[in-house]
Parts: C-alpha cells; structure tokens; sequence
C-alpha cells in the first residue's frame, strides 16, 4: 500500500482526474497510471530493470473527440515527473521529416507529435528521420498519431523500439456523453440530476450538443437554476402514437417495417403458444438507414404487446462492454446488461468487440459474457447487434454462440435520393423551418453524388447537412429584417460549395522529396 501511494501521489492524481473530462480516455488514463508508476521505479527504486522511453503511439478511434486535450494533459503529467523538461506541444510538420532539410527547427517545446493524417502519407522509409528526431532530442518525448486508414498496428510494428507506450482514444459512450450533460449545465450554474442527464444523452452527441444549447439558453432567459424546474413544467398533453404506427410512418424501409411486423406476429402467437422463442437480434446494413430507430420501435411494441416487461431501451458499443485490464470487462457487461433488462440492449458496430486473433484483446471476455447473459435473460431482454452487412457476418460466424442465440437478421437497404430528401423535409419540419420550392432539385442531384462516397451514412449525413444548412441560414438572417424560419436555395448553395472545397482540400499529399 505504501509504494501504491508513493507511486501515485495526490499531484498525479489531480492531474489524471482531467481525462474524466475527455472522452474516450479511460484506457489512456490506465497507461499513464504505469508510465508514472515505471517512471518513479526507473528513476527513485533504482531496480535493476530495462530501461525504455516514454514515447507513446496514440490512436484515435472517436469521431467527437478531440485528442489535444489529450495530449495536453499528458505534457502536464510528463513535465510533473520530470520526464520533460520543458513545457509545451509542437505538432511536427512535414518538413521536420525532410530528409534534405539541413537544419531542423528549433523545437523548443517538450512533447513532439507527429500527426500522420495532418503530414501525409508515413511510410517505414521515414523510420530514420523519425529515429534522427528522436536521437537528437533526448529530452523530448514523442507521439505518434496513428492515420485511420491504416489498419491497426502498422506503427506498432515499424517502430516498437521508438515508442514503448501504445494509447487508443475510444468512441464515446452512453455513460461519457451523461456526464458530458451534467457537466455542461454545472458549468452553466444550472443543475442537472443524474436521471434527467441519462434521458437527455440518450442520442448521438452531435445532437446532444445541440439540445443542451438550446436547454441552457432557455434555462437562462427563464432564470431557472434546476433542469428539472424546465423538463418536469407540464406540458399539453398529445395524443401517443403506438409503436406500430410510428414504424408505419418511417420514410423508405417498406421490406424492414413488413419483416419486423411479421416477427412480432410469430412472437406473439407463439408466446401465446407457450413456446417463447428469443428475441434477439442482428441488423446489418450501412451508417444512418435507420437501424438504432427500428430498435427503439421494436422495443416499445414489444412493451405495448407485453413480449417484454420494462420498455427499457439501452445503447451501447464497445467502450460501454469492454474493459482495459483483466477483470473489468464482465462486470462492465453484466453492468450494462442490468440496465436493459426487460427490454433492449442494441450494440452498435458490435464487429468491434470480436477481437480476432488478439489475446490481449477483452474482447473474448465480452462476448463470452454476452452471450451467456442473453442465455439467462432469454425471456425478459432483446439483444439487437448491429454493424455493417459484411462485418456483422463474419462476426456471427466467428462466434457460435451468438449464431445458434440470434432468432431474426434483418438487412437495411440504402435510402434513394427521394427518400432522403424526404428526410430533410422532415428535420424542417420538426424544426418549424419552411423550405423554397426551388431546392428540390439542387438537394436530389447532391444526394445522388453523395450516395457514391464511400461510407455514405444515409439519413445521418442528411442530419449533417441540415445542421450545416441551419447554421448558414443564421449567419445570412442574423442582421437582416428577413424571415428568420425560411431556408432559402443560396443557403444550401452556399453549403455544397464549401463541402465542395474541403473535399478538395483532404486529397492526401506525400512527403516532399
């Protein structure tokens, strides 16, 4: 206990405790928990042991998360522990790496990041270069930035003896962008209890971010202190929509709406039948073609239809399930198991838990633990995994136990450019905006050029869109005595030109020869 607290003093602590403010860094917190630890062995224990570097390798799985919070961070604790000795961040530009370049730029910062998917393309040909940098500032320390469109490892496996220490930023997790909410509005003074922070994270965050905007603005011009003064006002009463309605209304998916009706059906008779069958799930099909929707549906028809108990739906991916260290990732399942019960667990991008030939990867941990639960709770919990058509089968075939536990697949087509304009309609709608007629045309045209890219993400790329829209529609009302509820062709013009440009702008350039 005394060497645990002398490795991890109260400083180091303060200074850790930072991350649980940014998302996706629970593993990373874990590993600069050991590079203190290692630090304070190599230079107070003096143990006999190999020495290494504190070079790290940092990649960066969120599409939300900014890693300069990060790393900024970990140059405080770095500085704190003497591993630096001087403060500061430079992110390295390509002619750092210039083999030709005769003299390097006097860096005078104490951590040196190489971001590959900012200089280009890196290649092991540069392995020099980067060992040059390297051997030249022995008080530095260096972070590579892995590029996503390489696989996992590459880096790893060129430049093991240069970096010792490996870090992964996750994709954010229900239980993050909770905390995100409570922490949001106490910064604004205003105060959000844990319950009503869940029932307001439950959506992408993109989308939370927005809607606490929109909470703290009303809190404030109403001087209300407490969230719940806001959401618990009563308010006029509509008529609910049953869950098979609402599935009705859904724009497009007409073969997924008449397979999932004919699932319940079957459910129903053979419950009635005295021969349950269970429920769980997998939907396969590409980002944004309604698949997190469908699920929501299927589990409040399942309440309405009294298949299942509670009506609860939980969103989850693989931060949420898989732990860092041995002996967290069952409990953190099991957790997140237990909260859906008697309704549904839906997994996103449920390939990422399959670990492939990784040992040191939990993910084994997890999916033993999932499909034993969906086994026990079999009668009162739906577990719906969801990922692209590919991934999802080589997932279910890796792993029997889901195969011979999973009852239903249903696949998700791609929207038509019709149905995604449909799409549009609607968010205005929602939103009260109205739209002039003449940009029909313009927004079917785009979505039929759109649907080419790879990874076209469907309706959420139209939500994309209509913020982006939105936000120029603002900047052109703002000062002008215009209608500010109308979005206008120039609006969506002026958008497409600029998402125009930068797709010109991310055509990736090589080292400079």
């Amino acid at each position: 206990m005394e060497l645990k607290k002398e490795l991890l003093d109260e400083a180091n602590e303060k200074l850790l405790n930072k991350l649980d403010y940014v998302f996706g860094c629970e593993g990373s917190k874990e590993v600069l928990r050991n590079i203190i630890r290692y630090n304070k062995i190599v230079q107070t224990m003096k143990c006999d042991i190999l020495f290494e570097n504190y070079n790290i390798i940092l990649r960066n799985e969120s599409s939300y998360n900014s890693y300069e919070e990060l790393i900024e961070i970990i140059s405080e604790i770095y500085l704190k522990n003497n591993i630096i000795s001087k403060k500061g961040v430079y992110y390295a530009k390509r002619e750092d790496l210039n083999p030709r370049k005769k003299e390097k730029n006097k860096i005078k910062e104490g951590i040196i990041v190489i971001d590959l998917s900012e200089i280009g393309h890196f290649e092991s040909e540069n392995r020099k270069e980067v060992a040059s940098l390297i051997n030249k500032m022995p008080d530095r320390a260096f972070i590579i930035i892995e590029d996503n469109y390489r696989g996992e490892g590459f880096i790893n496996a060129n430049f093991n003896e240069l970096f010792t220490w490996s870090m992964k930023i996750e994709k954010i997790s229900f239980e993050e962008k909770t905390r995100y909410a409570i922490n949001f509005m106490k910064k604004n003074k205003i105060k959000c209890s844990e319950k009503i922070a869940e029932n307001i994270s439950d959506v992408p965050f993109y989308q939370l971010k927005s809607n606490l905007i929109n909470l703290m603005i009303t809190c404030k011009s109403k001087n209300i202190k407490n969230l719940s003064d806001l959401l618990d006002v009563p308010r006029k009463k509509e008529k609910k929509k049953s869950g098979r309605v609402e599935l009705e209304e859904l724009i497009g998916i007409e073969e997924v709406k008449e397979q999932v009706n004919k699932i319940i059906n079957y459910i129903k008779i053979s419950k009635n039948r005295e021969n349950m069958p269970m429920l769980h799930m997998c939907f396969t099909g590409n980002p944004g073609t309604g698949k997190t929707t469908v699920a929501r549906i299927v589990g409040k028809i399942f309440k309405e239809e009294e298949i299942l108990t509670s009506g609860n739906f939980v969103e989850a991916q693989r931060a949420d399930l898989v732990g860092e260290y041995i002996g967290h990732t069952a409990p953190k399942t099991q957790k997140i198991v237990k909260k859906a019960d008697g309704g549904i667990l839906f997994i996103d991008e449920a390939y990422n838990l399959d670990p492939g030939d990784s040992s040191k990867d939990y993910g084994h941990e997890c999916i033993a633990t999932l499909i034993k639960e969906m086994e026990d709770k079999r009668d009162n919990l739906c577990v719906i995994l969801a990922g692209y058509t590919k991934e999802m089968d080589n997932l279910i075939k890796a792993n029997p136990g889901f195969k011979s536990r999973i009852q239903f697949t249903i696949n998700f087509p791609d929207y038509s450019e019709e149905e995604l304009y449909e799409i549009f309609k609607n968010l205005c709608k929602k939103e009260k905006y109205k739209i002039s007629p003449n940009v029909k045309e313009l927004l079917i045209k785009h979505f039929e050029i759109a649907k080419k890219e790879e990874n076209f993400s469907n309706g959420r790329y139209v939500r994309n869109l209509f913020e982006k829209i939105k936000m120029e529609q603002a900047s052109r009302v703002v000062d002008k005595k215009e209608n500010q509820d109308l979005i206008k062709k120039v609006d969506i013009e002026n958008i497409l030109s600029k998402e125009n440009k930068l797709k010109k702008e991310k055509i990736k350039i090589g080292f400079a020869k």
